[in-house]
């Protein structure tokens, strides 16, 4: 009867066995390639930190796993090394059998628990390399010559037919050595304007001479060297944008003027890889985009699910269906609600999924689904800030809701060996995050929220529309909390506690009690109707009939978030005012593009330009609010501000330099004046950690911490992985 069970639920779809060239897989989730950033030694083998990594995603029944890119260029692309010859990268190159060691370990642990894995080679990074290459004195390549994508005053010169030839030996070489460590196939690196990218397509290779002048060649050449070392059956995936969608994106206009008016149109994509079949390819993993609309290859929150499925993974199906190509096609792109899976195999528009992000938030995704444990997932909030920011800084890929991803091999939740009374003060991410794992460790705990709610300051983001991600893992949340509360975890909502009501009566307290936020005291602030961000939100968003001018103060995410939700929602005009010469200064490359694509109405969450604002929100970037008279705002703005509307440009992090940039002359400026009906502040947060050391004074108990926005305003990776910590080790 309990194995019955198993096979009489739904989502029937994705636990078909399925097939990839000779390759078996128990079912039709695809784990997507994630950059294993920092995740192996100096040398690039492999560490115990990328190892179980992987193991805990196979112990959670995924299908196939797919590691994250694994250069091949070494010697040839200088942006793949960093000084000594070091790398941030796993390496396969070579015949190191130390290198190859690691990698064996790592298929070894995976290939017990009925998992597959493919590796991901990759022709390497090219104009959108570090930059920092040729500060250093190195001179970075491309197709042809180009600009880098983060700084295009540094140019990139074109790869010789030789090098490039060099480099498809070497992938020859590295699929050889891959499937000599235990590895079921390989996945070639093909899409959002890497190397191989910009050899394949027009936007990048414009060579007018040689074998690779014709862009399908080099494709074409790298399979059939895979195949040629590896024998006909070791199956091959390549990873393709089937279109850049440059044009799509951004309009004719700016299509001509910045891109050159060149990209690969979706006939094109289907084209090649029809060529790419023909060659060897057994299946295809399709999505859109580059560089240049990164929010594409990697939807943000704001997104809607399965956006943009139908219209490149079923047409690639469609396509190959009437060439009677045998290709499979895995479908990418925002499927992490498994309804939106299996739908998608329901219609035909894929042969499989491939899940990302969703498998770093609950690498037990698969087995979850197939036993109806729905529920359970903790789902991703698409704010990316572990997953690519955190690498991109430094680190390696981990997980905003999820703190034991990237620290498989060390984070472990052991039970406490002396039992202890707990008391946590809030229930936002970081409050319930203490409060479940100390529970679940064995302690004693009772979680103080003073609303009659859990969330925080989640619960009131959760209130734009555009934040369907976050209300998703709310709901998770709250099923975990009742769950446990079920077993005897206490929560008492509607409780504002105060120091006396917890003086000795409990060996831990954790104070998670939210950052606390002011208005900044402008002169004439009683001339204007005023309101802070997060009273604006818990209100609902709720205006009164006759605001139709909407000022809001403030260049972060939560001023541009509240701006475009405004505009898409309640139809006001609005005028957003930013101290910075860039909005959005500390918000990860492709929330922010899509931000300031939908800001400037460009497109909107369904990805359709006809649901995008009619009109963009207005933006006085580096500008300063001075005074307010009556329906009046006076601000002072740097007449030399950039546009703050160009998503195609990236930040630089700041610990990198970059000679080329231009300071703004802090005495060229003008004074504007603004209509407003209603001011709002979202000026950001102070930390709040007055009850904490008021605890402190009071000796209120043995331990006393203060954990996330309570201690220092961040962001959702600090509040639950700063929690967590404190929790595993009470």
């Amino acid at each position: 009867m309990y194995m019955q069970k198993w096979f009489d639920m739904a989502f029937e779809k994705l636990f078909e066995p399925g097939r990839i060239g000779n390759c078996e897989l128990v079912n039709r989730i695809v784990m997507a390639p994630m950059g294993n950033i920092n995740m192996a030694d100096p040398a690039g083998r492999p560490s115990d930190k990328m190892i179980e990594y992987f193991i805990k995603r196979a112990r959670g029944g995924t299908g196939l796993l797919i590691t994250g890119l694994v250069p091949v260029s070494y010697g040839i692309d200088p942006t793949v090394s960093e000084d000594n010859d070091t790398t941030y990268f796993p390496r396969i190159d070579g015949t190191s059998r130390t290198r190859l060691s690691g990698w064996r370990d790592l298929t070894a642990g995976v290939r017990p628990h009925g998992s597959r894995i493919f590796i991901q080679l990759t022709a390497g990074l090219g104009r959108v390399g570090s930059p920092e290459v040729a500060l250093k004195g190195k001179i970075p390549i491309s197709s042809s010559w180009n600009k880098n994508f983060y700084v295009p005053q540094i140019p990139h010169a074109p790869l010789s037919d030789r090098s490039i030839r060099k480099i498809v030996r070497s992938f020859g070489q590295c699929a050889a050595n891959a499937k000599s460590a235990g590895f079921d196939g390989v996945q070639i690196h093909g899409h959002e304007g890497y190397l191989m990218d910009q050899l394949t397509s027009d936007p990048w290779n414009r060579r007018l001479f040689g074998r690779y002048r014709d862009k399908n060649k080099f494709g074409i050449d790298v399979v059939r060297e895979i195949k040629k070392r590896c024998g006909e059956d070791f199956p091959i995936i390549y990873r393709i944008g089937l279109t850049h969608a440059m044009q799509e994106t951004y309009g004719d206009e700016i299509f001509r003027k910045n891109f050159r008016g060149r990209e690969r149109t979706i006939e094109q994509g289907l084209e090649f890889c029809k060529l790419l079949y023909e060659a060897g390819v057994d299946a295809f993993d399709v999505d859109k985009g580059c560089y240049e609309n990164w929010f594409w290859p990697h939807p943000p929150a704001y997104f809607d699910d399965a956006v943009y499925v139908e219209e490149i993974a079923g047409r690639l199906k469609d396509f190959f269906i009437k060439e009677d190509i045998e290709a499979k096609v895995i479908a990418v792109g925002k499927m992490g609600k498994p309804e939106c899976a299996e739908n998608v195999l329901e219609k035909g528009w894929a042969d499989f999924v491939m899940l990302g992000r969703p498998l770093l938030a609950d690498p037990s995704w698969p087995e979850k689904v197939r036993h109806g444990r729905t529920k359970e997932i903790i789902h991703c909030i698409g704010d990316q800030e572990g997953c690519i920011e955190s690498f991109k800084k430094g680190g390696h890929p981990c997980c905003s809701v999820n703190p034991y991803t990237g620290f498989e091999e060390k984070k472990k939740l052991i039970k406490a060996q002396r039992i202890k009374k707990i008391a946590v003060i809030g229930a936002g991410p970081a409050g319930c995050e203490a409060a479940m794992t100390a529970y679940k460790r064995g302690h004693d705990v009772t979680l103080f929220e003073k609303n009659g709610i859990i969330g925080g300051q989640l619960c009131t983001a959760g209130r734009m529309l555009i934040k369907h991600d976050i209300r998703r893992y709310l709901g998770n949340l709250e099923y975990q909390l009742g769950q446990l509360q079920e077993e005897g975890l206490k929560v008492l909502l509607n409780n504002n506690v105060v120091p006396d009501d917890l003086k000795d009566r409990f060996d831990v307290i954790i104070c998670c009690t939210g950052p606390k936020y002011i208005i900044p005291a402008i002169e004439g602030l009683e001339n204007v109707r005023h309101i802070g961000s997060r009273e604006l939100l818990d209100s609902g968003m709720e205006l009164p009939e006759d605001v139709k001018e909407v000022l809001i103060v403030g260049g972060g995410i939560i001023a541009c978030e509240l701006g475009y939700s405004l505009a898409y929602e309640k139809g006001a005009r609005v005028t957003i005012v930013g101290k910075n010469d860039v909005l959005m200064a500390d918000t990860v490359m492709s929330n922010r593009g899509q931000m300031l694509w939908m800001l400037l109405g460009g497109g909107s969450p369904s990805g359709k330009k006809e649901h995008a604002l009619k009109e963009p929100v207005k933006v006085y970037n580096a500008s300063t609010v001075t005074r307010f008279s009556s329906g009046m705002a006076h601000i002072i703005a740097n007449r030399n501000r950039s546009d703050p509307y160009t998503p195609w440009k990236a930040l630089i992090p700041e610990n990198v330099n970059n000679p080329f940039t231009k300071k703004l002359n802090p005495g060229n400026t003008e004074e504007i004046i603004l209509k407003t009906d209603l001011v709002v502040f979202a000026t950001g947060s102070q930390a709040n950690t007055g009850l904490y050391y008021e605890l402190l004074r009071k000796k209120a108990a043995e331990k006393i911490y203060c954990v996330g926005d309570a201690k220092e305003p961040a962001r959702v990776w600090e509040a639950i992985n700063g929690a967590n910590e404190i929790a595993r080790n009470i």
